[in-house]
């Protein structure tokens, strides 16, 4: 197969955030005007081991030559940790390629790696580089997103188109009404999905409204129980057992004591007074007054 430069970036590039979870743009200058350009630039998804890599990709010798003589991949090396040459299977051998430099061609079945690059390790980027990676790719992915969508509703239509031609409105009619369900079945499940976490959400707020109360209760309940054993002579330990027996020897105490029960006989007949002075006087008694 014969591959032109761009289509053999773009399908490097798919196949390295298939297999990888690095971070990949196509085309990337890595700053300013006048910045490297890679074919393509990864970035590994880890703190530990922050290796970036460069991608120069070549589909004739005389180009690799060409670059390989003006040193072009040595300015990729102020972004990357290494630098790896791609091209099509049978173009390049490993001897070819600079020192320190990997090689990976593409044959029918895939991407094969030939040659690893010796990588250094790397503490940062510039900040310009930063900001060309973040604001343009953002950019490119809203992009690639919207084209992605576009070229989906496209396919759908003349699938339907096709099928109307060869075989009827019927069968068209029921496949476009199944891509219109499973449309509306993703959308209804992505809603459905959305309210679950809003109820777990509410569920857990609540849950934990509950705890707090609780906790809230048993402190004051706590409270008032140390305050009790205080009156009663235990110690703030004291459970709800020593608590209640302390209270019913309390209760006898009171009750056999001799000047406890003076008064409270005098306090009893004090009231029985009191509701004798209320009650109305007889009718001859009220004539005399």
């Amino acid at each position: 197969m014969n591959w032109a430069h761009d289509d053999l970036a773009k399908d490097l590039a798919a196949h390295l955030r298939g297999a990888s979870d690095r971070l990949v743009w196509t085309d990337m200058q890595l700053g300013p005007a006048g910045s490297p350009r890679p074919d393509v630039y990864t970035v590994p998804c880890s703190f530990a081991r922050f290796q970036p890599v460069a991608y120069e990709c070549k589909v004739s010798v005389a180009d690799f030559r060409r670059d390989v003589t003006a040193g072009k991949w040595t300015s990729y090396l102020r972004f990357a940790a290494g630098v790896i040459f791609a091209a099509p299977a049978g173009l390049l051998k490993k001897e070819d390629i600079p020192a320190g430099c990997g090689l990976i061609v593409r044959g029918p079945d895939g991407w094969r790696s030939l040659k690893g690059p010796t990588l250094k390790n790397m503490e940062n980027l510039p900040r310009d580089a930063w900001v060309k990676l973040i604001i343009d790719g953002m950019a490119r992915l809203a992009d690639q997103n919207h084209e992605q969508l576009r070229a989906g509703l496209c396919n759908e239509w003349m699938l339907e188109k096709k099928l109307r031609a060869r075989l009827g409105d019927v069968v068209a009619d029921a496949v476009r009404d199944q891509l219109h369900a499973e449309r509306r079945l993703k959308t209804a499940t992505e809603r459905l999905e959305n309210l679950a976490e809003e109820a777990e959400q509410e569920r857990r707020l609540i849950l934990d409204r509950a705890k707090e109360h609780a906790e809230r209760d048993a402190a004051l309940i706590d409270s008032a129980r140390i305050e009790l054993a205080g009156a009663l002579g235990l110690p703030a330990s004291a459970g709800a057992w020593e608590i209640a027996s302390a209270c019913k020897q309390a209760v006898r105490r009171v009750s056999i004591d001799p000047e406890i029960k003076r008064l409270r006989q005098q306090l009893e007949r004090i009231q029985a007074a009191i509701e004798s002075a209320t009650e109305p006087l007889p009718h001859i008694a009220r004539e005399i007054a």
